[in-house]
């Protein structure tokens, strides 16, 4: 079994509000791959998108690869890497609120909603295109109405 990489120390909060041109760029990410390029552009951390997407796993898990992710997004060598950990940030974030009702970052998740219908609509009916849906759907029903 291939040991957990430690959870790195964040002390900055950059993945908390994705700009406009961030927020396309991940897009593209998700568009124009299959989740197979992803994880080849997550590197040795490939497996921790499919543990992300697993129905049982705790949000203790969660919260670790959303963080890992997070010192993925920070040391990229390039955009398409960046933009394959941002993907798996917001899978994390997104399974951990849909499975568990947990909120794991200190983003408003209702500013998470445009990325999450974003990521829902470029990855269709695919599984993670279901759980971003299912995120942007009950992030939906929790916004108060008039």
């Amino acid at each position: 079994m291939k040991a957990k990489p430690p959870i790195p120390n964040w002390t900055t909060a950059n993945l908390e509000s994705l700009s406009g041109s961030q927020v396309k760029a991940l897009l593209q990410v998700a568009s124009e791959s299959p989740l197979g390029d992803v994880e080849h552009l997550l590197g040795e951390h490939a497996d921790l998108l499919s543990t992300a997407m697993e129905q049982t796993t705790p949000v203790q898990e969660l919260t670790r690869i959303k963080n890992v992710a997070k010192a993925l997004i920070e040391n990229a060598e390039d955009g398409a890497r960046r933009e394959a950990a941002r993907l798996l940030y917001h899978a994390s974030v997104a399974a951990a609120f849909v499975r568990h009702g947990a909120t794991i970052s200190g983003r408003p998740m209702q500013k998470q909603q445009p990325v999450y219908e974003g990521l829902a609509a470029a990855w269709g009916g695919s599984a993670i295109g279901r759980l971003f849906a299912e995120a942007a759907a009950r992030v939906n029903a929790t916004i108060p109405r008039g």
